[in-house]
């Protein structure tokens, strides 16, 4: 959930639109062809119609964290730590997420290009009337490869990798677009040489620091939530669409073959989906997703699990939660699937917070998200931006970076921050600018990152 205020403006404007109705989303399902069901039964799974099963929504992503459950302790003290983190990759052994304890990063902005964390290079090829990656490839034409091929090249390299691992950086989350690994007639999204260059960044990664990498599919085609880093603005096809549906197994085949391929297999977890909504007004909280919707998504993740297996089930898939909370997932898996779940925490969007009182809270908030417990849970994103009175002082900041790192790895799998390279300009509430709180290797500098956890308040 990391909008740009251009594209938050439109999601508020948008905010008067309703979801489809059941009525209508029947009708969609009666037009599904044979070829949905073929696709299916080529898989070994079936349409998913038991939405009605889901367990309850966790409501943390919006709400703010001190009303969220009086149950949970907020400490007013304040702790430091000395923490070893383990290996991401140990010889030849897979992950286990219900033991493993995440210290990572996001290489956000790289492979999927976002106007927010890199507007001023966005500019400066032209882009400022393109919203999103699919308009900016438009607007270049045939200079959109070139142009983005010398960008993979020069947002981050191997002393990216240095300065994580300098902190303790266990875990690289990596967003690519579905073009990366399948072409889909009619995107305009780029299809390039974005598997060399995570080759040779994840073969940095795990050969010399032993750091295990999450490859993730945060678009498909169609569009899964109507944001830029779904496909393309206002796009929201994946949904009910087999064409889509076919496209999207085939990108999961492209990762899977990557994986396979590439010499450390036991190095990856997939995560097939990022931050799906089929709602734009409730984007960002459990009203964002439909059962319909709901339904669709788990039909989709059976296939992954099979494919998966298909290469080896030791291979874990990582669901995020499309802002409804693990909880709400558990039911429809078998606590024997190799499953971690994906939260986001993100306390801009969260009401009421102000970034020299939100510390304490942030403990008791992860005790509520690790009140599920069939599931290993991991926070896939966070930043250190508040709503309110954002400060530059470093002894803030630190704070309430020692104290969601900490937090995020005494009560679930830890967490991936977000993201390592940002260079956005967008102004935050009180202090600096969006890149003051959102770029890792940035607080590296600092001084607001170290390997030292000296004040949380877990």
């Amino acid at each position: 959930m990391r909008t740009s205020a251009a594209i938050a403006a439109t999601i508020l404007a948008s905010s008067a639109t309703a979801a489809p109705t059941p009525g209508l989303l029947s009708s969609i399902f009666g037009l599904l062809t044979n070829d949905l069901n073929s696709l299916l039964s080529s898989l070994g799974i079936t349409l998913q119609t038991n939405a009605n099963i889901h367990g309850p929504t966790v409501p943390f992503h919006d709400q703010c964290p001190f009303s969220i459950n009086t149950s949970v302790s907020l400490s007013t003290d304040l702790f430091s730590h000395d923490i070893t983190w383990p290996l991401g990759v140990n010889g030849g052994d897979y992950i286990n997420w219900r033991t493993f304890k995440s210290n990572g990063a996001n290489l956000g902005g790289w492979l999927e290009k976002e106007r927010t964390h890199d507007p001023i290079w966005w500019s400066s090829v032209g882009g400022d009337n393109a919203p999103d990656e699919w308009t900016l490839c438009q607007t270049l034409g045939s200079q959109c490869g070139p142009i983005l091929e010398a960008r993979y090249q020069s947002f981050l390299n191997t002393t990216t990798i240095d300065q994580l691992a300098s902190v303790g950086v266990n875990l690289l989350r990596i967003p690519t677009t579905y073009a990366a690994w399948v072409k889909v007639p009619g995107s305009q999204l780029y299809s390039g040489n974005q598997q060399k260059w995570l080759k040779a960044i994840t073969d940095y990664a795990v050969l010399k620091y032993n750091m295990h990498i999450i490859i993730g599919l945060h678009s498909l085609p169609g569009g899964v939530n109507n944001l830029d880093i779904g496909d393309a603005l206002f796009h929201d096809g994946w949904f009910y669409n087999a064409t889509n549906l076919d496209y999207s197994f085939q990108a999961v085949d492209g990762v899977l073959n990557f994986i396979k391929n590439s010499g450390y297999q036991n190095a990856f977890t997939i995560a097939p989906i990022n931050e799906a909504s089929d709602n734009l007004a409730g984007f960002g909280s459990a009203a964002g997703l439909s059962n319909n919707a709901t339904n669709w998504i788990n039909t989709y993740v059976n296939g992954v699990l099979n494919k998966i297996a298909a290469v080896d089930k030791r291979i874990p898939l990582q669901l995020q939660d499309c802002f409804k909370g693990a909880s709400y997932w558990a039911p429809f898996y078998d606590a024997s699937t190799n499953i971690v779940f994906d939260s986001h925490v993100y306390y801009f969007a969260a009401a009421g917070t102000y970034a020299n009182y939100v510390n304490p809270a942030v403990c008791g908030q992860a005790q509520y998200i690790a009140e599920e417990t069939k599931f290993p849970v991991f926070i896939g994103e966070y930043s250190l931006q508040a709503m309110y009175n954002n400060t530059l002082n470093v002894t803030t900041r630190k704070t309430l970076f020692d104290t969601q790192r900490y937090a995020w790895s005494k009560y679930v799998a830890g967490g991936s921050f977000w993201t390592a390279v940002s260079y956005s300009t967008a102004a935050v509430d009180g202090e600096g600018t969006q890149r003051d709180y959102w770029s890792y290797i940035d607080l590296i500098n600092q001084g607001v990152i170290t390997k030292q956890t000296n004040a949380s308040y877990c």
